[in-house]
């Protein structure tokens, strides 16, 4: 990833790039970096872009070995690649079953000998395998880069980059909440920026009332406002929330999850704090958002260390009830809530 920004910033070219990973927005900032130092501004029509299922490695050869219009540079993208994607865990998902039937050698071979009047890129929504030839022929002949989900920190700081050049001064809290609430990927947490921005037009401050206004609340909101109310011993409003939750479409076992991390975070947090530590302390000893670290810092503070490790075992209880048949997950979880709420 280095290798690629350094020889982009000193405007050099390879004839074929592979990106993969999970940040989508990364790759396709890349690509139009690349574009723009590939192509002139009104020579666009030498640019094509394809979706990964549309096009075969065969035909994308044949047309990135062509030149481009009136002799000039071509520039080629095709996103979302599934050819790469097959693993043995998923060989048999349709897929898969499509990706194992293409035939790769022509752009390997492709790859040891590209077009020099032509710019290839090759962009996979997903991590591409080690010993995958593709990616070690583009290796030889071109530029691969990975573009791995930012870490929490990292995804605060390009936030906190994007709010400011808006020209917008993020109050305190609102870049860790932004983050956490905006789940994974730079796409959506971009997504929710930009709401942020157009809700708060006119104001060069945001702060956290602006942000819990406009910004999406995900299934982690529910979860913090679930315990809370467990926190404060209000048994029928966790118990409503549970139901609501559920309601809304998400799975039980998923939020039992949610709440088993929501306690061992808060238990961790406790620890900390006890010995001294505040919660951004706690959050960057603990690589937790901060955000989020406060919420448990604020729930830590009804809870004994001892009523934190037994509601962890109360979930866990749940959990074995379930899987040995004694009852619907759902209905062992609000029993589980109450016998929290009742400590």
């Amino acid at each position: 990833m280095h290798n690629l920004e350094n020889s982009l910033k000193l405007g050099l070219l390879c004839p074929m790039y592979l990106f993969y990973g999970d940040e989508q927005l990364l790759m396709e900032e890349k690509a139009s970096q690349i574009a723009s130092l590939a192509l002139p501004e009104d020579m666009l029509w030498n640019q094509e872009s394809y979706q990964g299922n549309d096009i075969t490695p065969a035909e994308l050869v044949l047309n990135a070995q062509s030149g481009g219009f009136m002799g000039l540079r071509r520039m080629i993208t095709v996103r979302n690649i599934n050819w790469l994607k097959r693993s043995k865990k998923d060989k048999d998902t349709p897929e898969n079953e499509e990706a194992a039937n293409v035939d790769m050698e022509p752009l390997i071979a492709y790859a040891a000998d590209p077009n020099p009047d032509t710019v290839l890129i090759l962009m996979v929504n997903g991590n591409v395998q080690a010993n995958s030839r593709l990616l070690k022929a583009v290796k030889k002949g071109g530029r691969a880069a990975q573009f791995p989900l930012f870490r929490s920190g990292e995804k605060e700081k390009w936030l906190d980059n994007y709010l400011r050049s808006a020209g917008k001064k993020p109050g305190r809290g609102v870049v860790s909440y932004l983050a956490l609430m905006s789940g994974e990927g730079l796409l959506s947490a971009k997504n929710e920026a930009d709401k942020l921005l157009l809700y708060t037009a006119g104001h060069e401050e945001i702060i956290m009332d602006d942000a819990r206004a406009i910004v999406s609340r995900s299934s982690l909101a529910g979860v913090f406002d679930l315990t809370d109310y467990m926190a404060e011993k209000q048994g029928e409003k966790a118990v409503e929330i549970l139901r609501r939750l559920c309601l809304q479409g998400e799975a039980p076992q998923k939020l039992l999850a949610m709440l088993g991390t929501q306690y061992h975070n808060t238990l961790a947090v406790k620890d900390l704090m006890e010995r001294g530590f505040t919660s951004r302390e706690a959050a960057a000893r603990l690589g937790m958002n901060p955000y989020a670290a406060s919420k448990c810092a604020a729930q830590a503070r009804l809870y004994t260390k001892r009523q934190l490790s037994k509601a962890l075992e109360l979930l866990l209880n749940a959990d074995i009830a379930q899987k040995r048949g004694e009852g619907d997950l759902s209905d062992l979880l609000e029993v589980a809530l109450l016998r929290i709420c009742s400590m």
